[in-house]
């Protein structure tokens, strides 16, 4: 299982718009993040709903991709950039947008 690629708003195109959010690609092999303020790399999201049961907002919703359980920001413009969901998930299938020192906090939490 691959973390998702926190450069992917640089380096990854929105293809695609699902649920008022973009949905973005990079090749066929490396999946789909979905959501700009609030990614989540599919293919790496094991449905476990941590970060659903941690975000206080309620950003993330339960979706089915290919098959399995996974979760889904369709409100991510709710974010209050808390970070909850990044430390919460177990493989690192979240990545928060910078906001405000948000990989500063995350880095102090995580450290």
């Amino acid at each position: 299982m691959v973390a998702i690629d926190r450069d992917y708003r640089e380096s990854w195109v929105a293809t695609d718009r699902h649920a008022g959010h973009d949905v973005w690609t990079c090749n066929e092999n490396d999946g789909q993040i979905h959501g700009t303020i609030v990614g989540v790399h599919l293919e790496s999201c094991i449905g476990c709903m941590k970060c659903q049961d941690v975000c206080p907002v309620d950003v993330f919703i339960a979706f089915e991709y290919d098959n399995s359980a996974v979760v889904d920001p369709v409100r991510e413009k709710t974010c209050i950039f808390c970070l909850a969901c990044e430390v919460a998930c177990p493989t690192e299938a979240i990545a928060v947008q910078s906001s405000m020192g948000s990989d500063d906090t995350l880095n102090a939490l995580l450290g």
